[in-house]
């Protein structure tokens, strides 16, 4: 599945409601809100980011007609049985 965008993602401290742990294996499956809709998606990237941390991510959605709803300069939500953090497209795939 291709590369839908990159986000720079900011992950929720675990007092403001994020999650309790941090991200393992560079990838997160999860859920992305914008507009009152919401999509799956995978995120890839390095390292693994602690509640708090802000990171950059390469962002697939699992619907690719989705992608119209990610333009460059969107700010969404990404959501794990809650809101767990909040991001923004940097830039789409080509």
């Amino acid at each position: 599945m291709p590369i839908h965008f990159v986000a720079d993602i900011h992950l929720l401290h675990t007092q403001a409601g994020g999650r309790a742990s941090p991200l393992v294996s560079g990838e997160w499956r999860t859920v992305l809100g914008i507009n009152d809709e919401h999509w799956s998606a995978r995120l890839t990237f390095p390292g693994n980011p602690s509640p708090g941390d802000a990171f950059q991510a390469s962002v697939q959605l699992l619907v690719p007609d989705a992608a119209q709803y990610f333009p460059v300069g969107a700010n969404f939500t990404v959501w794990e049985g809650g809101t767990k953090g909040t991001g923004r497209v940097v830039s789409v795939a080509a």
